[in-house]
């Protein structure tokens, strides 16, 4: 007996790791692929909270966007998952709805208080349908717009002026017109790609938010979509392509697609998300024919009409503890560490290029004394969440984006042809009526509960 266990001893005296072992807690952390580097850079993120806690330890796992959600319903289904996870904004509701997620009320007295952040994104931590907050804002994901200051500057436009829907057409009139070229090539007004990008829903929003519109009205018991003024935003946006601001061509891009026009210099404005700027400020950003500096610059999306706030599309991911978790301080601590912490806020933008949620955050240099930033918070500030309801991935998902790309690939097809406006607002129509039929099964469905 002692010749085996003398052996044992030894391999636990060399490794000194048998009382590590046993009093070390795990946390299992799921998150998405947020940044370069997801794994390193989380893991960075999460040196100075094992410094601060030396009994936790945090395991991250990545998952993938496509499988992430079923993951995530398998992982409420049989009590078998992380501790905390990343809950992007959008399915805070139906996590919350089957009873995932664990309520967070007792902790919104002390560090939880929904008021330390971003007015937008309060609506996803407590979900229609939830007597509970359930999660806590992590991180924002907005749609600034971008211009090549060469083409502005050479036609003398101030892009402070840009400041209204009705002006932001008068410029890009008067970049048709000018017939501007770079690299040999003319620069087309604006950019956005349409039925091959997972933006589409994306790109209308600030559209239809700006005019008053909305997807769902207000108490969510309905489609908004042939609302007048959700209309209005929807062909506003359409009409680029039809005035010729938005050239045909890139109806087929991505969002790669279109960011790479615009470094060639093919493209005077897109709009992106906030990791475009992350980009733009850290790579050497050169034109390849010259080697001269681009010159580049931002603005506040003019999706609104004179004298009036713009709305604009504000998504992102939250944070919240799975029900099944058996160290709830623990994972708690966690959460207060990546969500309250203006410092540690400010260093997962500086990694991922998304936005704090935190407000406080941006009273940091980083964002107050930089001119781009500032227009970021200025986004946040006035940005708007999508419904928090259980059903709303199932609207965005197989109504908005099946219904919005069968829109582009009919104006596609008519290139050269009449404007195909009452094949337009059929598809409206037969998307109204899809939401309609969602909202219905939903509520069925809660009334079959109650019997």
């Amino acid at each position: 007996m002692m010749k085996f266990l003398v052996p044992i001893l030894l391999l636990c005296f060399l490794c000194g790791c048998k009382e590590k072992v046993s009093s070390e807690k795990i946390i299992h952390l799921w998150i998405f692929n947020n940044s370069p580097n997801p794994l390193d850079d989380m893991n960075k993120i999460l040196k100075g909270f094992h410094v601060e806690n030396p009994g936790l330890k945090v395991e991250v796992t990545i998952l993938d966007w496509g499988s992430g959600l079923s993951k995530m319903n398998l992982a409420a289904a049989t009590r078998n998952g992380p501790d905390v996870a990343q809950i992007p904004s959008t399915w805070a509701a139906s996590l919350t709805d089957i009873g995932a997620l664990m309520p967070l009320d007792s902790i919104t007295n002390t560090w939880g208080n929904p008021e330390l952040f971003i007015t937008g994104s309060r609506e996803t931590m407590k979900p229609k349908n939830s007597n509970s907050i359930t999660s806590l804002p992590w991180f924002l994901d907005v749609r600034p717009f971008y211009y090549r200051e060469d083409v502005l500057k050479e036609l003398r436009i101030n892009p402070n002026t840009i400041t209204s829907r009705d002006k932001f057409v008068d410029v890009l009139k008067e970049i048709k017109k000018a017939n501007i070229s770079i690299n040999d090539k003319i620069v087309s007004p604006m950019a956005y790609p349409a039925k091959n990008d997972w933006n589409i829903v994306h790109n209308f929003a600030s559209w239809i938010f700006s005019t008053g519109g909305s997807f769902l009205n207000k108490d969510f018991s309905n489609s908004n979509l042939l609302d007048p003024k959700t209309k209005d935003g929807i062909y506003f946006y359409l009409n680029f392509v039809k005035n010729g601001y938005n050239d045909y061509s890139n109806l087929d891009k991505t969002t790669a697609g279109v960011n790479s026009d615009f470094d060639l210099g093919k493209t005077a404005f897109i709009w992106e998300t906030t990791q475009r700027y992350l980009y733009l400020e850290n790579q050497n950003f050169v034109q390849s024919t010259n080697s001269q500096m681009v010159e580049y610059g931002c603005i506040i999306p003019p999706t609104a009409k004179e004298g009036q706030q713009g709305k604009y599309f504000l998504g992102g991911s939250n944070l919240g503890i799975f029900k099944a978790t058996k160290i709830k301080k623990e994972s708690l601590t966690l959460l207060r560490y990546l969500t309250t912490q203006s410092d540690i806020q400010l260093k997962f933008s500086k990694m991922s290029g998304f936005l704090p949620a935190l407000s406080e955050t941006y009273n940091l240099p980083y964002f107050s004394e930089n001119k781009s930033r500032k227009i970021f918070q200025k986004i946040v500030e006035n940005g708007m969440s999508y419904p928090a309801v259980p059903f709303w991935s199932a609207i965005e998902n197989d109504v908005l984006v099946k219904r919005f790309n069968n829109i582009f690939n009919i104006i596609a097809s008519s290139e050269g042809k009449q404007w195909p406006q009452a094949k337009i607002d059929d598809e409206l129509k037969k998307a109204d009526n899809d939401i309609n039929v969602i909202i219905g099964r939903d509520k069925q469905k809660r009334e079959n509960k109650k019997l």
